[in-house]
């Protein structure tokens, strides 16, 4: 392994967001390799592809995937999220936001965001609830995750379910979850400039994934995960549900409601 115990790897097709966050890194407290994947030509058609493209690359014990328009602007962060990871078991998986249960009759889909992280101009925080350190949830958001890179090489992206630039992350934490391991959120309040947006490449995914893990595969080693929660929407994965939450998202992207 290098010196650096962890290699930060971020897709780009921004040269100017990637620059930001390339300065961000250069100021942080602790060592690290980065590998930027300049999709700027569009050699890679999924972000699946390209990040497995770079994992094999990845020479450290622990891989953080990062979206390019993130911003670290406080000098420890990045040694903060190591050392959270640390804390992590091998087929485990950190984000800084995440999706829980939350079956209070006023959250939506019975989910609950756990996010420090900031969003936009505004600096929204995202975060719906009040926690501190290190907590268990069900998916992260792909802003900003990673784990230990054995993982990664031995169960890569999915590059088939996720054929796209979304829920590959996601996908991840279903897989690692199905086969009895961890998905965890921390209290990084990282900024993440883009608010996202939810197309019909997103909603087509979350089906997909959904389908994917509404039943177990003794192939794999999986068991069945009855809910597809994400910090962008969540549904129960059984066929009339799946169903049903993308009908409706279909329709509201239709009508522009996204």
């Amino acid at each position: 392994m290098d010196r650096a115990d962890v290699t930060v790897v971020c897709c780009y097709n921004d040269p100017k967001q990637y620059r930001k966050l390339t300065e961000d890194l250069a100021r942080q407290h602790y060592n690290y390799t980065l590998i930027g994947i300049d999709n700027c030509g569009k050699q890679y058609s999924s972000c699946a592809k390209a990040l497995n493209a770079a994992t094999a690359q990845v020479k450290t014990e622990y891989v953080i995937y990062s979206h390019q328009d993130i911003e670290l602007p406080d000098a420890d962060m990045l040694e903060k999220f190591v050392n959270y990871l640390l804390m992590t078991q091998k087929e485990d998986i950190l984000g800084v936001a995440g999706a829980v249960e939350d079956n209070d009759r006023q959250a939506r889909e019975h989910t609950c965001v756990l996010s420090k992280v900031r969003h936009g101009r505004e600096q929204v925080v995202a975060g719906e609830r009040e926690y501190s350190g290190m907590t268990g949830c069900e998916t992260v958001d792909e802003c900003f995750f990673g784990g230990h890179t054995e993982f990664f090489l031995q169960h890569p992206f999915d590059e088939i379910i996720c054929d796209n630039w979304h829920l590959y992350g996601v996908e991840r934490c279903m897989y690692t979850r199905a086969k009895g391991n961890k998905v965890y959120v921390c209290d990084i309040p990282l900024i993440h400039t883009s608010t996202g947006t939810i197309g019909r490449e997103y909603n087509k995914g979350f089906y997909r994934v959904a389908k994917c893990y509404a039943k177990a595969d003794k192939k794999e080693g999986t068991m069945s995960l009855k809910w597809l929660r994400t910090v962008c929407g969540s549904s129960r994965t059984d066929l009339m549900h799946r169903l049903l939450f993308y009908w409706k998202r279909e329709i509201l992207i239709r009508l522009n409601r996204y």
